[in-house]
């Protein structure tokens, strides 16, 4: 069974940070922008790594961390591969956002990273790539190059990949309760062209991560894509939570 290693000291769990930084996340969502959102729930998953991962009053590695933003240029913001004590100890980095959106580039580092990590975390938990993005790609395809890591694995399962996709009314049902929200597995739910090309770019939600991400009070069901809408902060922190949502030990 896939999906099942827990993060550990000894095996931690990679989570890599794919973020659109491209001019457009400049605009308004709500009463604050796109971008502070990204950054408010960055800032809001890695406390609950930390908050999983203590132990009498020590931050344990149970967790690696990537931030990688694309626009015009890709940008390493933490320049590899980071342990989450030394990241708590560094603080936290903010995003900007300028440029065009280079999707392509932005996954095509992501392999690279990987490529050159995967050799070391056989045993640990599969990575999860978590995408967020808000507008259409100005570059070329990343289809590719998507697919080629969603065919990397470690013993645990292939690599993860997640989109969160900041647009409005691309749900064919509006949804009341977040809470209560299924996700999506199907496109016949989604209204919006390149919400269905990302949801096709999705991994499947693990059933242990369903299960683990339910426990924070939501009710995601079995089929659902990792796929979410980013339009509201409750959302983008919902989908940076499952990135943190692996067994532990």
């Amino acid at each position: 069974m896939f999906y099942t290693q827990p993060a550990t000291f000894l095996t931690p769990a990679l989570v890599v940070y794919l973020i659109d930084a491209s001019y457009s996340m400049n605009d308004s969502c709500g009463a604050t922008t796109k971008i502070n959102i990204v950054n408010q729930a960055l800032r809001e998953a890695i406390k609950d790594m930390v908050r999983r991962s203590m132990r009498d009053g020590i931050v344990l590695p149970r967790y690696k961390i990537a931030i990688i933003a694309y626009s015009t240029e890709v940008v390493d913001v933490l320049d590899g591969i980071c342990d989450l004590p030394d990241l708590v100890k560094h603080g936290i980095p903010v995003i900007s956002a300028d440029g065009e959106t280079d999707t392509a580039a932005g996954f095509t580092a992501v392999e690279t990273l990987l490529q050159k990590h995967l050799a070391n975390l056989q045993t640990s938990p599969a990575p999860i790539v978590c995408h967020l993005t808000d507008a259409l790609i100005t570059m070329s395809s990343p289809v590719p190059v998507v697919r080629r890591i969603q065919a990397m694995a470690v013993e645990d399962g292939p690599v993860l990949v997640e989109n969160v996709y900041v647009a409005d009314n691309m749900l064919r049902s509006p949804v009341e309760d977040w809470s209560q929200w299924p996700g999506v597995s199907k496109p016949k739910q989604l209204t919006n062209e390149y919400a269905r090309f990302l949801l096709q770019l999705s991994s499947p939600l693990p059933e242990t991560y369903r299960q683990n991400i339910n426990n924070y009070g939501y009710s995601m069901q079995p089929g659902a894509a990792l796929f979410f809408p980013g339009t509201h902060t409750e959302l983008v922190r919902l989908a940076f939570a499952i990135s943190t949502a692996t067994q532990l030990k």
